[in-house]
Order: structure tokens, then C-alpha cells, then sequence
């Protein structure tokens, strides 16, 4: 009787997958438990972005000075500087910059928030708020991502920031 109750509980734990689990690989893991994004969630940073006429040769930009981007199990929300220096601090009272200053931080930073879907190599950002306005009213942007443990890299064809070009981000994973 024991014995049926024991062996009864350990293949319930192994098709839960509770036992074993740690020795699967995560994509294993992710498709025993359905559609669920869990190689994506986390907290990644910029560490190369590259740009290239559609088909052409691929130029690498300068990387951000700091970013963030995060992904929940829904949402995404990222902010990056552009260029590799810190941003120019304000030069007098920083809570009242001049218009310059104003147009100069503006410019400086790149910063967007929504929901996600990926769908297989597909990633679909719809925004809730971005830094363009104009952007915000436009459809949402799909990338084409190729995700590891430590890595991901997202590429935009023909994006309205940089029409008639290909971007990518190469992201390394913080937590």
C-alpha cells in the first residue's frame, strides 16, 4: 500500500515537472508549459547596436552610455541613452533648463513602454508610451530576436525612426 502511495506521488511530481525540471534545458521547460516568453523576462542591457542599409553591410553604432531594458511576462519597458558619454547635465538651476538644454536631453534619450508578444522569432512591441509621441500613434514594431541564456539580440527592418535601414540591439542579461 505504501509502495502505491509513493510511486502514486512520484509520477505525479515527474508529470507536474517538479522533480527533474532543474536538469531540463529552459526551452524544454517553456514549451512543456506552453507559449510562455520565460527566456525573454528578465532584465537586459544594451552592449551593441548595429545599423545597415536593408541587405547591405551592417555598421556598428555607438553603444549606449546606460540602459535598461525589461521584460515581464507581458510588459516591456526600456530606456537607453545615445552615445557613449554621459549626458550633458544642465549648466545652471536644473530645475529650470534653458530650451537648448531642453532640446539637448531630449535628444539624448530613448525611452518606450508597453506590452509584448513573441511568437516564435517574432517579437511584437505595442506601446503604450513612448519618447516620440508620433511614434505611439504609429502600429506596433516587430522584431526578429534570437534569444540564449545571456544573450538577445532584436533586429527591426525599416523601422519609422530609421526609415529605409535595419537596426539591431544586442542585449546581455543583468538578472
Amino acid at each position: 500500500m505504501l509502495r502505491g502511495a509513493v510511486l502514486c506521488l512520484v509520477a505525479t511530481l515527474v508529470t507536474a515537472g517538479v522533480l527533474f525540471e532543474k536538469h531540463l534545458p529552459i526551452a524544454t521547460v517553456a514549451a512543456a508549459q506552453g507559449p510562455v516568453s520565460t527566456g525573454l523576462r528578465g532584465v537586459w542591457k544594451v552592449t551593441e547596436q548595429w545599423s545597415r542599409v536593408i541587405g547591405g553591410d551592417w555598421t556598428r553604432v555607438t553603444t549606449p552610455y546606460r540602459s535598461l531594458f525589461i521584460f515581464t511576462e507581458k510588459h516591456y519597458s526600456y530606456m537607453y541613452t545615445l552615445g557613449a558619454e554621459p549626458r550633458r547635465l544642465f549648466a545652471a538651476d536644473p530645475n529650470k533648463p534653458t530650451d537648448a538644454e531642453k532640446a539637448a536631453a531630449y535628444s539624448s534619450l530613448v525611452a518606450g513602454t508597453g506590452t509584448y508578444v513573441l511568437s516564435g522569432p517574432a517579437l511584437t512591441l505595442t506601446a503604450i508610451v513612448l519618447k516620440n509621441p508620433n511614434e505611439m500613434a504609429g502600429p506596433p514594431f516587430t522584431h526578429r530576436v534570437d534569444i540564449d541564456d545571456t544573450t538577445l539580440s532584436m533586429t527591426i527592418v525599416d523601422p519609422p525612426f530609421l526609415p529605409g535601414r535595419e537596426w539591431r540591439s544586442v542585449l546581455t542579461r543583468v538578472e
